[in-house]
């Protein structure tokens, strides 16, 4: 058997693992990235803004909608004082629902 025949099933089979959008991450992480659609903090509602400064402690510097959600919710990054990405979602109204600080690190308020 020649090398070409054991090595070219085994590269694809890599290729196919690694090409894959999900890989690494939940299906539940993959699923909710996909709802989200950035969109200008203009857009969101100034109670679910104001709630996101008071939780990220600074201004919101990056928005998405997360859609399918009632009543809609928001995410909304900033960036805290040591220069990691923080996030929290927010629903509309201002109610908090989630606080992303690292990617490994998720508190529900639910």
């Amino acid at each position: 058997m020649s090398v070409n025949r054991i090595l070219a099933p085994a590269l694809m089979g890599l290729f196919v693992v690694f090409s894959s959008a999900s890989f690494g991450q939940s299906e539940e992480e993959s699923e909710e990235e996909s709802k989200e659609k950035p969109i200008r903090l203009a857009e969101v509602p100034t109670a679910a803004r104001d709630a996101a400064q008071k939780t990220l402690g600074t201004a919101p510097t990056e928005a998405r909608v997360i859609s399918g959600t009632t009543p809609q919710e928001y995410e909304l990054t900033a960036k805290d004082k040591s220069g990691k990405e923080k996030s929290v979602h927010v629903r509309a109204d201002g109610k908090v629902v989630k606080e992303e600080k690292d990617e490994h690190e998720d508190r529900d308020y639910e």
